[in-house]
């Protein structure tokens, strides 16, 4: 019986020395899969560039003495080089006889109020398209039979929505000077007010 036990034990003994001196394979690092973020590129289809046509409500503010006020037409084209700057033409016209205010009573101009002008347009982004962008150039001004040509300016903001499609509203200064053609006033003015859209092709 002491020899079964002790050869039980040397059995055991050599056993785990045999395991201790065995060969271990290599710990297996466990694989994380790390889910990819999805990048989503967003088309907005915004046009920076190209030829552009367009229309606005217009309200026009003149006075030299009198003041002269009438709601108008403005047709508007031009070119963009880039988001930075751009070419415009316009030409705004009164929709019916305008407002002759003289201080005492508000009388019917039987006439128009027109604006024939061309301009730089440098533009600032602020976002994806929406800028604002200033207005400097060259333009004739008329009410009725009397006119005045010279520099023209004006400011403003543009939301270019996608495909082409843009809106905007601005403020251009037609004439800001004393008289007006033949008329002697301190301080005459000529302006207009737009809001309106566009399309770039």
């Amino acid at each position: 019986m002491n020899k079964l036990v002790s050869t039980a034990a040397l059995l055991a003994i050599v056993s785990n020395f045999a395991m201790a001196g065995g060969d271990f394979s290599t710990p297996v690092e466990p694989e994380v899969n790390i889910p990819e973020k999805e990048v989503v590129v967003v088309d907005d289809n915004v046009k920076y560039n190209g030829f552009y046509a367009g229309g606005a409500w217009s309200y026009l503010r003149m006075n030299a003495i009198d003041e002269l006020r009438g709601h108008a037409l403005t047709l508007v084209g031009g070119y963009y080089f880039n988001k930075y700057i751009g070419v415009e033409a316009r030409y705004t016209r009164t929709l019916t006889d305008p407002d002759l205010d003289t201080g005492a009573a508000v009388l019917s101009y039987d006439d128009t109020l027109t604006n024939l002008g061309i301009y730089l347009k440098p533009m600032y982004n602020i976002t994806t398209g929406f800028s604002v962008y200033g207005l400097a150039g060259y333009g004739k001004a008329e009410a009725g039979d009397l006119e005045e040509s010279g520099v023209q300016w004006g400011l403003g903001t543009k939301y270019e929505l996608a495909n082409g499609v843009g809106i905007f509203f601005d403020y251009v200064n037609f004439y800001d000077d004393d008289n007006f053609d033949t008329i002697n006033a301190q301080d005459a003015f000529f302006s207009g007010t737009s809001v309106g859209a566009t399309y770039t092709f």
